[in-house]
């Protein structure tokens, strides 16, 4: 694991922020903002995992950990060597992070044939009333911990002002702190994030092989052809707005959550139509488009343009 001269990049996910090797991904996901779970995989390994829940009252901290370490050992027990703990271990250097915070720092190992071993924290903030495990994997022989405390100290549970950042697959943005991902798709070549607040709806979607899909058309040309059914308003975004060449819409949609599959023919079950506005922009570096829609029925572009003027996208 030769990791001098890596780039590094960020990983913000349910609130969540941290930052690691730029060859490293996401290998699995489940959960939502209350309890879940992030790994983070390079080519041949797992080499971060994430884990948060509620905080239980005022469990003490090394009561959580003993309970976290507890589950590995069960894991490891089928006809495998003995797993070695130490615990208390002082592993996050900025003092700012153990600001209402209780915090442990462990590293444990297994020997045999295929040695592995793994440096982490487990954390209870009192902001965000959060347990949050994290701890980072290696093999033997390489520099776990000179890494793991670099990835560990980037750590944060809770934005700090009125936006959070969400990053993921080398794509970074923020949007109001107010709002909850609902759902989400990683399919090969393209992402989808959908996020909800209490009146609006938020999608964004990014599209790899940009070249491809435009096939010859000019960006503007794509979008007519692809939105052009429920668009009312058009007008071009000068590049100074996204760096990028750009146009923004607005019109009405049908909301998903109103489409109905039985008895869809009644004039009372067809499904409703909601105004959206929309921003969308052809990144050439990257060879990528991106389309963000926010669904409400006040019409905010403003909002909307301060999520797409935060995307970081190559």
């Amino acid at each position: 694991m030769k990791r001098g001269a890596s780039k590094w990049t960020a990983v913000g996910w349910h609130h969540l922020y941290l930052e690691m090797p730029e060859d490293w991904g996401i290998g699995a996901v489940s959960g939502d903002a209350s309890t879940g779970y992030l790994r983070l995989d390079d080519a041949e390994m797992p080499r971060i995992e994430l884990r948060w829940e509620p905080a239980r009252g005022q469990e003490p901290i090394d009561k959580v950990v003993e309970r976290y370490l507890k589950n590995l050992t069960k894991k490891g027990r089928k006809k495998a060597p003995p797993i070695k703990v130490r615990r208390d271990l002082n592993l996050i250097k900025d003092n700012r992070l153990l600001e209402n915070r209780a915090v442990e720092g462990f590293h444990w190992r297994i020997d045999g044939d295929e040695p592995i071993q793994a440096y982490g924290i487990l954390w209870r903030c009192e902001v965000c009333s959060r347990i949050v495990f994290l701890q980072i994997l290696g093999r033997a022989g390489e520099s776990t911990m000179t890494l793991a405390t670099r990835i560990l100290n980037t750590l944060q549970d809770h934005p700090v002002g009125d936006t959070v950042v969400w990053a993921m697959y080398g794509m970074r943005f923020e949007i109001p702190a107010t709002c909850a991902l609902k759902s989400h798709s990683f399919l090969t070549g393209q992402i989808k994030l959908n996020f909800t607040d209490k009146s609006s709806e938020i999608e964004l979607e990014r599209l790899s092989l940009a070249e491809m899909h435009l096939n010859g058309r000019s960006f503007e040309e794509w979008f007519q052809d692809t939105y052009g059914h429920e668009i009312e308003t058009l007008d071009p975004l000068s590049e100074e707005r996204l760096r990028h060449p750009g146009v923004q819409a607005s019109g009405t949609t049908v909301d998903p959550e109103t489409v109905y599959k039985r008895l869809a023919w009644l004039p009372w079950r067809r499904p409703r139509r909601r105004p959206f506005d929309s921003c969308s922009w052809h990144c050439t570096d990257g060879n990528k488009l991106y389309t963000l829609r926010r669904m409400d029925e006040g019409a905010q572009p403003g909002v909307l343009l301060d999520i797409a003027q935060s995307v970081v996208c190559h």
